[in-house]
């Protein structure tokens, strides 16, 4: 019982910390929710999805749309985080990815494209996001997983761009299926069962 005090105290303290504050009332793409929330509609989230999608796939004779639709949606601030991508690049866990937009945008559209991307589920609360997603086609077509899923978290500050995600996915299938050669234990819990 004093476990779940603990916790339900914890969480209402967590809830409250998280909750944004108002700052003016002229925010056209902010919807009021009560008095003293200002909270984004879930059309809104789906078109910032769907630009976050155009900038990622980046395919082939759609750079300059891919770059506008980013500069769309991102602060120039935007701060990323992301395990995933701090292990394939070797970082320590808990390393910033990105802190301002044009080294995001640069070094993504550097990268190859992503020829398709599906939204598995998307959940909207007031100010912030999670987008599952799945990305087909990492590491071209004869990649040897057909696809790498992962969520995005991310927060929409008051003038409503993305100003911080956090991105994790399956980084074991995003390396092996961009060349990385990964070898599983041969003993101990987690080698493959015999």
């Amino acid at each position: 019982m004093r476990f779940t005090t603990t916790i339900a105290s914890l969480a209402l303290a967590g809830a409250a910390l998280a909750a944004p504050t108002p700052s003016s009332d002229n925010l056209n793409v902010l919807t009021r929710r009560g008095d003293k929330d200002k909270c984004v509609s879930r059309e809104y989230v789906e078109e910032l999805v769907a630009k976050e999608i155009i900038f990622l796939q980046h395919l082939e004779g759609t750079e300059e749309e891919s770059r506008a639709a980013a500069f769309e949606i991102f602060d120039p601030a935007i701060i990323e985080y992301g395990d995933s991508i701090n292990s394939l690049r070797g970082d320590p866990v808990g390393t910033v990815i990105y802190s301002d937009r044009e080294t995001y945008v640069t070094n993504t559209l550097s990268s190859p494209p992503v020829p398709q991307i599906d939204t598995l589920a998307l959940v909207v609360e007031c100010n912030t996001f999670v987008w599952q997603w799945r990305f087909y086609g990492i590491g071209g077509p004869t990649a040897p997983d057909p696809y790498v899923q992962g969520f995005t978290l991310a927060t929409i500050n008051e003038a409503g761009l993305i100003d911080y995600q956090y991105v994790e996915f399956n980084s074991l299938a995003w390396a092996t299926n961009a060349g990385f050669t990964v070898t599983p234990p041969t003993e101990g819990q987690l080698a493959p069962e015999k």
